[in-house]
């Protein structure tokens, strides 16, 4: 492996600008080499020049002629003042780009020796307050020097003593200190290391100097390199960790020395481990983008597999296209040709996207294409009676109603989840708050829940596992995959990832067509009142998440604590707090709309403001841009044009009157329960944003015609209990991402069996947290 990978994938992270810039030196490098070649070749030097042999082996040489103008002859042949002025030029020349490597040489050396003494200061300081902190928590006085070996002995066996009682003072600061020295031991160890990277940095870097430039110069700097670092420092730093393992193990082990040596060293591997896999797996998946290499995913079908399996696509769509064949054919709505191709047009989308037997983004592009040619859109003539657009006209009004405020907000979401997860800031709020969790496992196993669930709340309940998965990684290559605690916090980030889908109006695209809905009539909800009643809701059903977990699992039974995440060192820079700002400005005035909608009209005007600030000052670039899910993005519009369609044709109405007529006389609340429950059991089989877009539109328009106009609050719990619903594997994109999970072996962490123990009680669980607490906070807030 190349020597830039390994510095950019095993340098400690906080650490990482005080390392050796290998790449600015390399380039440096490069630079002078080619500019020797083609010097070479201007002065005569040829094939025969050091410099150009070399670069023949580098890319340097790809740049050069593949045919020289002149012969060799004739461009050594220039004599007298022309080859005398080109060789003092072409000296002086080399002697700039010596002094420049030079100068560049020694900046990096500076820096890392600025570095490592601060470092190792720190360490000191440390190592003494931890030292004095133990000594003042026993209160043993140490024997005088002049006393002998029993007397050292004893006082050892004493201060043993102290730190094995069962106290309860005595074990809150016997933990606070074993976590400080393991902290100590890590920052020494990985100083130490990073002086040995550095060191064999420079001496990479000048071994490719000497090979490719004609004016060696390892031999003179390499041994300043090792003056600045002597033997002396790496003694310094052998003491402090043999300080620091005598304190591990008077505090921890029972004063066994080389059993603290080996917890110690465990825990360096496991913060090691966790570093390369979930912090630099980012920067992984960066490069992979950056390249645009896309490689096909390759689930093809086994030889062995059943006609059934290697048909499901034809058969599905076979199926879809009977029911639309059939629809058309079907005497329904004779008397009104819109309503009838509506029902038709009804029927074939919502059997595709419940099928899958195409992708799903791909039926949203079909529907505005069979509005217009099944001419289902329909206005009112002068009498008030409806009229079938013609194609034009029709077209002209599916277009206008597919990009909507709607629209404008989901991509204003997408740019703020974008930007808070490529600078990291996502990560850092949850590793900071994961950090502080205590080791107990049902404390761990909840703290990372009500992170999934913060996280989806703004960078959608589709990216928050993904983030979450990657940062519990770690602790679940530690133990076996079919381990209690393995399976409960797979199930509990998918649990808590369902949940946050519900807790703003851009954590999940069911919530987007909700406020669509809502908004019909009359102004949008505003985020206050969509926070009022969608974060309790969400933090109870966490609870109640949590508690199943615990019941099902019993992770505290097989485990008895879980090594806390290493909290970031790093401070904000500009940049992530430029995105903070935007992003809280942005929030901010989501949640006061009504106070601005004078100014700014709709929240999808707002929206803007992300984008541009994103956008506009190179926070997020034109590939991000292409990142978005657009896929969401068209099926987001393909369910707008399709509610338009079905209200527009006059089907929603009829529909909705017979429903009306069906739940005549139930209360409010009876009719919450039941759709609700209609929701939940049809989401449990088919994408939640599929349910959202063939429920909604129903509900609201049942809730118009009831007494009291409820409508915002039917919409609004349905789409909560979209959220909720999380019984199977099919659920939602966070379930199919927690039965994907797999360890370094193939095995899957969770199966369809952990989603009927626990997902299918959650799912009740939410249910009736919805039609109480979430239908009493709905009332409150006016819906």
């Amino acid at each position: 492996m190349k020597f830039s990978h390994v510095l950019k994938y095993n340098s400690v992270p906080e650490w990482r600008e005080a390392y050796i810039n290998y790449p600015l030196l390399k380039k440096l490098i490069l630079a002078a080499s080619a500019a020797e070649y083609h010097e070479g070749y201007e002065g005569g030097l040829g094939l025969g020049h050091p410099a150009a042999s070399a670069n023949l082996d580098e890319e340097v040489g790809a740049r050069s002629p593949l045919l020289a103008s002149g012969s060799s002859a004739g461009g050594g042949g220039g004599s007298g003042g022309g080859g005398l002025a080109r060789s003092l030029s072409a000296s002086l020349a080399r002697e700039g780009r010596e002094k420049e490597f030079l100068e560049a040489l020694d900046a990096e050396l500076a820096k890392i020796i600025r570095f490592y003494l601060k470092k190792e200061a720190e360490i000191s300081a440390a190592c003494e307050e931890a030292g004095m902190a133990v000594a003042h928590a026993e209160g043993i006085a140490p024997p005088p020097p002049e006393h002998g070996a029993d007397d050292a002995g004893l006082y050892a066996a004493q201060r043993c003593a102290f730190w094995s009682q069962g106290g309860r003072a005595v074990a809150a600061q016997r933990e606070r200190l074993k976590a400080q020295l393991e902290e100590l031991f890590a920052t020494t160890s990985n100083l130490a290391n990073y002086v040995e990277t550095n060191r064999t940095g420079f001496r990479k870097i000048l071994k490719k100097h000497d090979k490719l430039v004609s004016h060696p110069m390892g031999g003179t700097y390499l041994p300043i390199v090792d003056q600045k670092f002597p033997e002396s420092h790496a003694a310094t730093l052998r003491r402090q960790l043999e300080a620091i393992t005598e304190l591990y193990a008077i505090v921890a082990c029972n004063g066994k020395a080389a059993k603290a040596a080996t917890v110690l060293r465990k825990q360096q591997a496991e913060q090691v481990s966790f570093e390369r896999s979930s912090i630099w797996k980012d920067m992984v998946g960066q490069e992979r983008r950056g390249a645009t290499l896309h490689v096909q995913d390759g689930k093809e079908l086994p030889a062995e597999a059943s006609w059934l399996a290697r048909h499901r696509q034809a058969l599905l769509v076979a199926l879809s296209l009977a029911v639309f064949a059939g629809l058309l054919s079907a005497p329904v709505f004779e008397d009104s040709p819109e309503k009838h191709n509506c029902l038709a047009l009804l029927g074939f989308a919502a059997t595709l996207w419940c099928t899958e037997a195409i992708p799903l983004f791909v039926t949203s592009m079909l529907v505005p294409l069979l509005i217009v040619v099944l001419r289902v859109l329909c206005d009112a003539d002068a009498h008030g009676a409806p009229v079938r657009l013609e194609a034009k006209d029709a077209a002209a009004r599916v277009f206008h109603t597919m990009f909507s405020q709607t629209i404008m907000l989901l991509l204003g979401g997408f740019a703020i989840a974008a930007a808070l997860s490529k600078h990291f800031i996502a990560k850092q709020l949850a590793v900071a708050i994961l950090s502080r969790v205590g080791r107990r496992p049902r404390d761990v196993l909840l703290a990372n829940m009500l992170v999934a669930t913060f996280a989806s709340m703004w960078i959608s309940n589709v990216a928050a596992p993904v983030l979450c998965f990657s940062l519990v990684t770690p602790i679940l290559r530690t133990l076996p995959t079919s381990h209690p605690f393995c399976k409960s916090l797979v199930m509990g980030i998918a649990l808590a990832s369902n949940l946050g889908g519900m807790t703003s109006p851009i954590s999940s695209p069911q919530n987007i067509f909700a406020i669509e809905r809502m908004s019909i009539g009359g102004a949008p909800p505003s985020w206050l009142a969509w926070f009022g009643v969608a974060l309790p809701v969400a933090f109870l059903g966490n609870l109640a998440c949590w508690g199943l977990l615990l019941l099902a699992y019993r992770p505290g039974a097989t485990i008895k604590e879980v090594r806390p995440l290493k909290p970031p060192e790093d401070p904000l820079n500009a940049t992530q707090l430029y995105v903070i700002f935007v992003s809280l400005a942005t929030v901010g005035a989501w949640c006061f709309n009504s106070l601005l909608a004078p100014v700014t009209g709709e929240m999808g005007v707002l929206a803007i403001v992300p984008c541009v600030a994103f956008f506009g000052f190179g926070v997020l670039s034109k590939d991000d841009f292409n990142g978005f899910l657009w896929n969401v993005v068209m099926l987001a519009m393909g369910g707008l044009a399709l509610g338009e369609a079905v209200a527009s044709s006059g089907l929603l109405a009829t529909i909705s009157s017979h429903i009306s007529a069906l739940v005549a006389g139930q209360s409010l609340w009876a009719v919450l329960a039941i759709f609700c429950g209609l929701v939940l059991v049809g989401t449990t089989f088919i994408s939640h944003t599929v349910g959202a877009m063939v429920i909604l539109p129903v509900v609201q328009s049942v809730g118009e015609a009831m007494p009291g106009g409820h409508a915002r609050l039917l919409v609004m719990g349905a789409a909560l209990m979209c959220s909720g619903a999380m019984g199977l594997p099919v659920s939602g994109f966070p379930n199919m991402n927690a039965v994907a999970l797999e360890d370094s072996t193939g095995v899957n962490y969770v199966d369809t069996g952990d989603f009927l123990k626990v997902g299918l009680a959650g799912s009740v669980a939410a249910y009736g947290l919805i039609v109480s607490a979430g239908y009493g906070l709905m009332l409150a807030v006016g819906f």
